[in-house]
């Protein structure tokens, strides 16, 4: 889908790329870096823990109310714990991808260019607490953060390369 800016892993650890994303980005450790975010959320069995959590907090809720269906505040309050869950295994994600990139010559940020083009785009209108996914410029932050921690020294962007790739989509 050359519209659809995204990529996902299922649970079963298969990443899928959008043809839309590869055409939005602009170098192969901006891909590198989307990759080894969802490769993380593999590794780190992000779909099995949110399951796990959202079914306990399901079944206190329903310790809560006596078995009885919830209340429109509880299920409005559920839902802001599972997002939070979702925006953590995000920023582990993010974590994920910089430790995979460090030790080889591409740039270990080049997810926060991805997050630099979606911010310039309009992109993170939402507010965090309300949102699936932490601030695009929060994650630009934290992305150079850790890659500058870990003490990441590749370079390595591969534009002109992966310009010639995008061409042929």
């Amino acid at each position: 889908d050359d519209k659809t800016l995204n990529a996902f892993c299922t649970p079963g650890g298969f990443i899928y790329v959008y043809t839309g994303l590869i055409k939005f980005l602009d170098s192969e450790d901006q891909l590198a870096g989307v990759m080894g975010h969802e490769i993380a959320h593999a590794a780190l069995r992000h779909s099995t823990r949110q399951m796990t959590k959202i079914y306990g907090a399901q079944t206190l809720l329903e310790v809560a109310t006596g078995g009885g269906d919830p209340g429109m505040m509880e299920q409005i309050a559920l839902g802001l714990v599972n997002l939070k869950f979702s925006r953590t295994h995000e920023t582990e994600s993010d974590n994920g991808s910089v430790k995979y990139l460090c030790s080889t010559g591409y740039n270990a940020a080049g997810a926060a260019g991805f997050f630099q083009k979606i911010e310039s785009k309009g992109g993170g209108g939402t507010p965090e607490f309300l949102s699936t996914h932490p601030n695009p410029k929060n994650r630009v932050q934290n992305i150079k953060s850790k890659a500058r921690e870990m003490g990441c020294r590749g370079k390595e962007t591969n534009r002109s390369q992966y310009n010639r790739i995008k061409k042929s989509l």
